[in-house]
């Protein structure tokens, strides 16, 4: 049975680098199956590519054959991998792209970024076997080149053995976490969707069932946690932001009928602060 191939890469929809992509695949596997995660990962962007990743991998059929294309260092010396896990394979250059995939498969975070041990239940491959990539190859393309190819020899049931040399280590980036101090949690953004939701690495157990929260972002301070965006306000008279644990399990920051990034002025790696506290101290915070 033909695997689902599920593409994702910061190569955008204007250019036809993406269709090429797939020409290629089908071109190898005229049965393929095809799913575009996205493309529209920042240029270069491999912290949000990652954390993509790792957020939507879950939802697609076991065995999925998932080809990454976010490649700052294309035509340098760095690898190109197959990472196999138990659920399914990741077709990726070696430059921390698959962090998110790996942290699923380690349960705790790095210190710092550098080259960690290929996690227990994982197979990390470097691919060699150039027999299977298209013949030249472009120093600048190997999504279209090299990812590909091996991505349809995968769909049709080739072994990642038969594809390149195990290894035993892989690049790791490590991103933002949360820390808290008594009754103060520091987090930050660490992606924005296409609807300016700011969406930060404070997770939905360090803030739900408490008596009360107070969010902080760029001296914007609210108050207690939202259920959805609607509960916010609809004037445009008012962009008051609000709160919220959003689809990803994450402490969202949103504005209803608005662009919370743009009206708040805010990216990537803003810090945010929560305070949980009493009803009392949650007054007292906000009129600071």
């Amino acid at each position: 049975m033909t695997r689902t191939i599920v593409l994702t890469t910061d190569f955008g929809q204007i250019d036809g680098y993406v269709g090429m992509m797939k020409g290629v695949i089908l071109s190898i596997n005229p049965q393929a199956v095809m799913i575009d995660l996205t493309h529209a990962i920042q240029p270069q962007d491999l912290l949000q590519a990652s954390f993509v990743l790792g957020s939507s991998a879950q939802y697609f059929p076991t065995g999925s054959i998932h080809v990454v294309v976010v490649d700052p260092g294309v035509g340098t010396n760095r690898d190109l991998l197959i990472l196999e896990t138990l659920g399914a394979t990741f077709l990726a250059p070696d430059n921390g792209v698959l962090s998110a995939i790996l942290l699923k498969n380690m349960g705790s975070q790095p210190i710092e970024s550098g080259y960690i041990p290929v996690p227990n239940d994982c197979d990390a491959y470097v691919l060699t076997e150039s027999e299977t990539w298209l013949d030249p190859v472009s120093n600048t393309f190997h999504g279209r080149d090299i990812l590909a190819p091996v991505a349809a020899q995968v769909s049709l049931g080739m072994p990642a053995s038969q594809l390149g040399s195990k290894v035993e280590r892989i690049f790791f980036l490590t991103s933002p976490v949360p820390i808290r101090t008594g009754n103060v949690i520091v987090g930050a953004v660490i992606n924005k969707d296409h609807f300016g939701n700011l969406i930060t690495n404070i997770t939905e157990d360090l803030v739900l069932n408490v008596q009360k929260v107070v969010v902080d972002i760029k001296g914007q301070k609210i108050i207690q946690l939202s259920k959805h965006f609607a509960e916010g306000a609809s004037s445009s008279f008012s962009a008051q932001p609000i709160c919220l644990i959003g689809s990803h399990g994450l402490l969202e920051i949103a504005i209803r009928d608005g662009n919370a990034a743009e009206i708040l002025s805010a990216d990537v790696g803003e810090e945010i602060l929560v305070w949980i506290c009493s009803e009392g101290e949650s007054d007292s915070l906000l009129a600071y």
